[in-house]
């Protein structure tokens, strides 16, 4: 036990991954955005100070790092995305470094093989092609006959496939014993047992340059970061193209996506904005405050009045905490039914987000499986706070999220651009690597 207390207090990556995980279990850190920051963080101190001899190592690191994280707080899945964002990102630039450094290893790839006689340009003298001992009949001599025949060039061809085939399978064994032992046999990549020439790259001649790795890795994280930081500014540039003029928009709680949404959009048309207050958080106090602050017409409502107001509203704006592979959403507790009432009234919704919320799972519970609960003392009162602090036999749900189906979404505008819920497990196909679904 000793031993343990010791490496934890000398290894500082380890108390930051505790302290973070502490964190997020006992719900200091609150929202995907400041959850995703932190990951980032987290991640390139780890970068920076661990000590690793291959790849793999720092990516089983960065996993293991990311598997505390999800067992601490496994309904904050923002976490568990950057993670595998930064996996995928070290990958890439792990790979165009070992690309480079075959492309810079004297003849690692073969020349190109001998095509046969030179064809005379179009330029050429018209004697070039008539034999003299035919009279200068326009006819080939023997010799050019047999060079440039259809055999001959069949032949040619077969020759150079040969070649092409057998210059890729040393480059293949190349790529695939990059990082072989110095001086150990290697294998061929039919499979077969018979040694194949050693790789002209080998592990220690490559791992020389290795230390270079590790600015380019802490850069990347760093871009990761940067978009992280930009992401409602990034978001809210085409705010103009969805809201238009006199419109009257509908929303609750205080995303600050939302809140970005709304405040760029209004610079360019003129509506009005209809906030919910979304009990019992009653978020939405901040957000009409923010919003009329800024001059944007704000209308404050209850909850309770969201159906009997939606005929009059030509849009709904929601916030989401995490979106899904198959098009779903986490969003704040009431979300949900400003979602149904708007499929009944036929109105649109649209939520904008950052594409970092896009997290590769898939929503296979009961729709309360996977939402987070809070205490009830918001709900009934706290005794000697103004309330009865409950009475015996009545159960209190009170969730942090609602899970939003997608077919009562219309649109996500994100900071990669606009796609249908349909679509969104596409993109996730595309940020993420499959080996990481399942950190």
């Amino acid at each position: 036990m000793a031993a343990d207390v010791t490496t934890t207090q000398a290894d500082p990556n380890t108390r930051l991954t505790d302290t973070l995980c502490t964190s997020l279990r006992r719900r200091q850190i609150v929202g995907s955005l400041n959850v995703a920051l932190a990951t980032a963080a987290l991640v390139q101190s780890i970068v920076r100070s661990a000590k690793y001899s291959t790849i793999d190592e720092l990516l089983a690191l960065i996993k293991s790092v990311g598997r505390k994280l999800i067992e601490a707080n496994p309904k904050e899945l923002a976490a568990a995305n950057i993670i595998r964002r930064i996996l995928r990102l070290i990958r890439e630039e792990y790979r165009a470094a070992a690309a480079r450094q075959i492309d810079s290893a004297p003849n690692s790839v073969p020349s190109t093989p001998f095509m046969g006689p030179s064809t005379p340009g179009l330029n050429a003298p018209l004697d070039h092609y008539l034999n003299a001992s035919n009279g200068g009949q326009y006819f080939p001599s023997t010799q050019a006959s047999r060079q440039t025949s259809l055999s001959n060039f069949v032949a040619m061809r077969h020759s150079r496939a040969q070649m092409e085939k057998s210059g890729a399978e040393g480059y293949s064994a190349n790529t695939v014993n990059l990082f072989a032992s110095p001086g150990g046999p290697v294998r061929s990549s039919s499979g077969s047992g018979t040694p194949a020439q050693p790789s002209r790259v080998d592990s220690d001649e490559f791992m020389k340059h290795s230390a270079k790795l590790k600015p380019l890795l802490v850069q990347a994280i760093d871009e990761v970061v940067g978009e992280l930081e930009t992401t409602h500014e990034d978001v809210a540039k085409g705010a103009r193209e969805h809201i238009h003029s006199s419109e009257i928009i509908l929303t609750m709680g205080h995303s600050r996506t939302v809140e970005f949404f709304l405040k760029q959009a209004y610079k360019d048309r003129k509506f009005t904005v209809v906030v919910a207050e979304s009990a019992p958080s009653y978020l939405g106090h901040s957000l009409a405050s923010s919003l009329s602050s800024s001059g944007i017409p704000t209308l404050l409502i209850p909850d309770s009045s969201i159906h009997a107001l939606l005929p009059r509203v030509t849009k709904v704006i929601l916030g989401a905490h995490s979106v899904l592979a198959n098009g779903g959403l986490f969003a704040l507790s009431g979300s949900l039914g400003c979602a149904l009432a708007a499929k009944e009234h036929a109105k649109p919704v649209v939520v904008p987000t950052g594409q970092f919320k896009f997290a590769p799972a898939w929503n296979l519970y009961h729709e309360y499986g996977a939402v987070d609960f809070q205490g009830p003392g918001a709900v009934i009162g706290e005794l000697g706070k103004g309330g009865g602090g409950g009475t015996e036999g009545v159960e209190v749900v009170n969730p942090y999220y609602d899970y939003i189906r997608p077919e009562l979404i219309n649109l996500f505008v994100t900071n990669e651009g606009d796609h249908p819920p349909s679509y969104i497990y596409r993109l996730m196909k595309e940020a993420y690597d499959d080996e990481d679904v399942e950190l």
